[in-house]
C-alpha cells in the first residue's frame, strides 16, 4: 500500500468521525429544541433531560458554558441549547 492510499484512508476515517459526531450533535439539538419557542433551557431541565448532576453543569461552566439569568432578583439559571449541545459532543 502506498502512502497516497494510506493518507486517503486516514482522511476518510476522520471525515467519517466528524460526520458521526455532527449527527449526534444535530440529533440531540433537535431533541432539546423540540416544542420550544425560545433558544434557552433551564438548569433544572438540562439536569433532568441530560441525566446529569449539578456538579457536571458547574464543571461545564468552568470549561466555558455560559449561564444566563434574568435581570430581576431570582435563582433561575438558563443556558443556550446550542451551547449545551457543544459539551455533549466534544467531551469524548
Amino acid at each position: 500500500m502506498n502512502d497516497d492510499t494510506l493518507t486517503k484512508l486516514v482522511a476518510r476515517g476522520l471525515v467519517d468521525t466528524v460526520i458521526t459526531l455532527f449527527k449526534v450533535y444535530a440529533h440531540k439539538l433537535l431533541d432539546l429544541k423540540k416544542d420550544r419557542k425560545l433558544p434557552y433551557i433551564s438548569k433544572q431541565q438540562v439536569m433532568k433531560e441530560m441525566d446529569i448532576s449539578n456538579g457536571t453543569l458547574e464543571n461545564w461552566e468552568k470549561h466555558g458554558l455560559n449561564r444566563y439569568k434574568p435581570r430581576y432578583k431570582t435563582s433561575l439559571i438558563y443556558y443556550l441549547i446550542d451551547d449545551v449541545c457543544k459539551f455533549i459532543v466534544l467531551d469524548n
